[in-house]
Formats: C-alpha cells, structure tokens, sequence
C-alpha cells in the first residue's frame, strides 16, 4: 500500500513520539518483528530512522503489522492511538481484533467517540474549579459599573485586556475609581455574594500591550495589561481563619498546542453578571501564523473581555479578549504573552509567587 504523504509525516511523529531513543527503535523492530534495524537503515537521527522503517514496511507489506505492533508496545501513546483510528477509521473490526486488551472495545457497547474527550476525576476538577473561581474578578468603574473581567497572576497583579482599562489609560477616567470585585457569584442554596472589593495602588500600571483589528497582531499588540492592586488580594485569608489563602493563577511554562476540537472553558463576568463558567468540548478552531489569536466556539458576551481561558485540566492557555459574532470567539496564547514579558524583564518576578 502506498501511503499518503500527510500520514506518513503523522506516523514518523508517533513513532519518535514513542520510541524516542535508538536503542529503543532496535529493541521494538526485532523484538516484535524480529528483524535487525540495521539491516534496514544505518541512521541514527530519529527522523530519517522512522522513515527508513516506514519506508521498508509499506514496500514489503507489512505497514499495518508495524502500526499495530507499536501499539502493542506503546499501549497508551496518544500520538500512536490517534494515528491508528484515523489510519484504520474504515475497518473498525480489524482494528478490535488486533489492537491489545487496553485498547480494545470488542465485547463492550461502548466507544471513545472523540480521544480529545477526557475521563475526568471528579473531585480533583471540582477543587482545581473552586480553587480558580477565587482569583477571578469583575472590573468596574465607576464602581457598580462592570466593565470587563480580569484575574490574579501573582499576589497583588491582575490582568485584564488594554481596551477593558482604555479610559482610564487615556486619563478620561482616574484609576482611584477602578474597583476590583472578587468573590462576586451565586453560592451554593440561591444566595448570592456582593464580593470582596479591592483598589489599585498609585503606582497602578506594570506593563501593558495595545490592540489592533489587524488579524495578524505583532508581540505588541497582544491587548493586554497588568496591574498592581492595593492589599495584596492573593494572600488574602478566604473565610475563617486558618481557612486557604485566595491564591492566584500560575502562567504556563509550556507553549501549548491548540489542537482543534479539543475542549474550552472560560472563567467569566458575561453583561457584568455574577461569575459563570462556559464551556465546550468541540471548542478550538485554530491558531493564527504567528500564534497571536486563538479561535474558539466557547461563548462569551460584552464584560467577558480579559477572562482567562483553561483546557479541560484548568491550565491557563490563553487571555479571552473579542469576538466576531456568529463566527468565533478569539483570545490572546498565554505563551505568546509570556514570551513579551520575559523580553520586558517581567516574567521571572511575576513567576516567583511573591509582589511586585
């Protein structure tokens, strides 16, 4: 069988993926098939390794036993699993019988519909929710007035969108009227909570990047500003004492891939009201060419701007800030912004865990 370009580049990847190592290529060819690698490819760069032997299994017949043996040797790569239902995707019965007992649905109603759908540990998920729902607050001023969303990134620093604090950047409105309202939601029961309202210093502004309607925004116009609050919210005492500190939400230390139709959610003030979450499993579109704006179908609506955006284990990927209506929902790739604040000499300190 001749394989097509686009899953032999999906294949090689897998197999790196799973192998990763020479040695390791050497013990999966002979013990699984036992031929000599070597006698097939003297590379040793991973890359022309695996098309080496993928190249010798599709010329001699025996691509699907090398898919399926490298299954069995690499039960749970999630790179190999969806190269395999995409590769097999018409002839599910070949696929139960040969796969091994892990990944095998033969005797069994059910099926993984879509890989990117997780099982979830219920209570973990819940506390990672509670713990977050805490460092989210409403922007607003004059006070009463909501005029986005925004977030604890370190203890006394909140991010939001530049166009959310546009006024008060211009001067059209003094940031002593700002006020920062956490804790503002519905509890458990149908009662609700006014929050816990929070001031900026007068040293306010710690870095900011404009915004633009271009599609293609540079590393400066990411629509993003950070600011330093009054009383240190994140080490503020949530309850009684002795209960957990307020806390704030860690930026991400990976660049994140946003694979398409993978999960979305978002910590939000929608129209200013009480804090909501939304969510959606089939969510992400895609990213732009210079990962500056990620698409997304999770629903948002004016006062939303400057939410932060989690993937389905609530690690931060992206700062929500617009939308084009009955198209798609954007935000801002957390990496993207932390590789502009550690070229301003911020991202080390705002990491630390401690003030600025």
């Amino acid at each position: 069988m001749a394989i097509p370009g686009d899953q032999w580049e999906k294949l090689s990847d897998a197999l790196r993926d799973a192998f990763r190592k020479p040695n390791r290529f050497e013990e999966f060819v002979t013990y699984r098939f036992s031929k000599n690698l070597y006698d097939i490819t003297i590379a040793d760069d991973l890359q022309k390794l695996a098309y080496d032997l993928i190249d010798e299994a599709d010329r001699q017949g025996w691509l699907k036993t090398l898919i399926l043996g490298a299954l069995q040797s690499n039960p749970g790569n999630k790179k190999l699993i969806a190269f395999s239902q995409d590769f097999f995707a018409d002839n599910w019965d070949f696929l139960d019988t040969s796969l091994p007992i892990e990944l095998s649905e033969r005797g069994s109603r059910e099926r993984i519909i879509r890989e990117t759908n997780l099982f979830l540990d219920v209570d973990t998920w819940l506390e990672n929710l509670s713990r977050i729902q805490a460092q989210v607050c409403r922007i607003e001023f004059p006070k009463g007035t909501a005029q986005g969303t925004g977030f604890l990134i370190t203890p006394n620093v909140v991010i939001t969108n530049f166009h959310v604090m546009e006024e008060v950047i211009n001067q059209n409105v003094n940031y002593n009227k700002v006020v920062l309202r956490f804790d503002y939601k519905k509890l458990v029961g149908g009662k609700s909570s006014d929050g816990t309202e929070y001031r900026l210093t007068e040293d306010w502004l710690v870095d900011q990047s404009r915004y633009t309607d271009n599609p293609l925004p540079t590393v400066d116009e990411l629509d993003y500003i950070l600011l330093k609050v009054d009383g240190n919210p994140g080490n503020s005492i949530l309850g009684e004492k002795d209960s957990s500190e307020r806390g704030w939400i860690k930026l991400p230390t990976e660049k994140y891939e946003f694979s398409p139709k993978t999960p979305l959610s978002i910590l939000q003030h929608p129209n200013g009201q009480r804090l909501k979450l939304a969510f959606d499993t089939d969510a992400i579109i895609g990213v732009n060419e210079n990962h500056t704006i990620v698409k997304y179908k999770t629903n948002t609506e004016p006062g939303s701007s400057g939410s932060p955006c989690f993937n389905i284990d609530w690690e931060l990927v992206a700062l929500h800030h617009m939308g084009i209506e009955g198209e798609y929902n954007g935000g801002t790739p957390f990496s993207t912004i932390c590789s502009r604040l550690e070229r301003q000499g911020l991202l080390a300190d705002l990491r630390s865990g401690k003030e600025i």
